[in-house]
């Protein structure tokens, strides 16, 4: 059977997954693109379809928008984008309930392996604009559902995963007494619908998918799975200026008690492996995150209310004390670029939780 060249690859890798994934509606994942598939696709391929291309090209400019000042960007995907959505593709047939039979359960793990050994070929994001484009490709990646069909009419039920049912089923509804109930079920969640899929390693892999694109694994940080660590990709993006902005601002898009439970939990864990440098990092988003705090707390108001957490032990309040302990030394050290009555008022606010319990915590483990 001949195999198909690179433009069609990109056509229906396009049309039928990444254009619908970028814009929203009815993705129709089909057959497996593979390793070679994945990066035979290349640099400088641009599908044919100009609409959804023009669709997609402003969906991730408003995507940009919300986290830097821009305007436009290559409307075709890199050859890695193109191979990351390949393998996104894959990730996701690989929990197709077809597989959920006999002499066929093999196949899920193969596919596994086949998308881990491709995603050891990509190199993560050369730049901060790199990291930024391939976050407005994959930014929906946690949306994408499959809408699962239970029916039930007057002699029966039956359960449709992922497709339509038959015509005749749903025919006469009323006299044949039909009901139809409608679940979306969301990639992390497709492991343990109807697939043979393995849980555990479909998450390893998401997360190995996740660390070739750190903005989208930093802006999705509240998800239940895979759970948030910090990874060389996602400290190498946040070490940077423009990185840490771009975090911090796709950060606060999001719960920010959610937030700071995972950056806690994930900061801790540094600190447990005592990696020194990844930890100057980390703690940096942390000051920056609870300057912001305080700095909007000052917005209008004489007597701002200052940032306190409580006695609580736990992922959030790790995060927020370090924050504030590391923002009250910088400011007291560097001035952090605020006048005199800044520098007080923002103190003011950090000081309970910069001597919380959390804090000391924090203090005593960075000796």
């Amino acid at each position: 059977m001949a195999k198909d060249d690179p433009q069609t690859l990109c056509e229906r890798l396009f049309s039928t997954f990444l254009g619908p994934l970028v814009v929203g509606g009815t993705m129709l994942p089909g057959k497996l693109f593979g390793g070679k598939g994945a990066l035979s696709i290349g640099n400088h391929r641009q599908p044919s379809d100009v609409d959804l291309l023009s669709r997609s090209e402003l969906t991730r400019v408003r995507v940009a928008r919300k986290l830097a000042p821009i305007d436009t960007l290559d409307q075709a995907p890199s050859g890695n984008e193109w191979a990351l959505a390949a393998c996104l593709h894959d990730l996701v047939q690989s929990t197709h309930p077809g597989f959920d039979a006999l002499f066929r359960r093999s196949g899920p793990k193969r596919i596994l392996d086949v998308i881990e050994k491709t995603l050891e070929r990509i190199p993560p994001p050369a730049s901060v604009g790199d990291a930024l484009s391939r976050h407005t490709w994959f930014s929906r990646m946690f949306e994408l559902a499959r809408t699962d069909i239970d029916l039930q009419w007057w002699t029966g039920s039956e359960r449709f995963l992922g497709t339509e049912p038959p015509r005749r089923l749903t025919a006469w509804p009323e006299l044949r007494r039909v009901s139809e109930t409608r679940t979306p079920r969301p990639l992390m969640d497709l492991p343990s619908s109807g697939s043979a899929v393995d849980v555990q390693r479909f998450t390893m892999v998401t997360a190995a998918f996740l660390e070739k694109t750190p903005l989208t694994d930093l802006a999705t940080v509240t998800r239940s799975a895979p759970v948030f660590l910090w990874t060389r990709e996602s400290l190498a993006l946040a070490a940077t200026q423009g990185g840490r902005t771009m975090v911090g601002r796709a950060l606060g898009l999001l719960s920010q008690r959610a937030v700071d439970t995972a950056l806690g939990r994930a900061t801790k864990q540094l600190f447990a492996a005592k990696a020194v440098r990844a930890l100057f990092v980390a703690v940096d988003l942390l000051r920056d995150r609870a300057l912001m705090a305080a700095s909007a707390r000052l917005v209008g108001k004489d007597e701002p209310e200052p940032l306190a957490i409580g006695p609580e032990q736990n992922d959030a309040a790790f995060a927020i004390g370090a924050g504030a302990l590391v923002a009250s030394h910088w400011i007291a050290q560097t001035g952090g670029g605020f006048n005199e009555a800044e520098r007080r008022a923002i103190l003011h606010v950090l000081a309970p939780a910069a001597q919380s319990a959390a804090a000391r915590e924090v203090k005593a483990l960075l000796g």
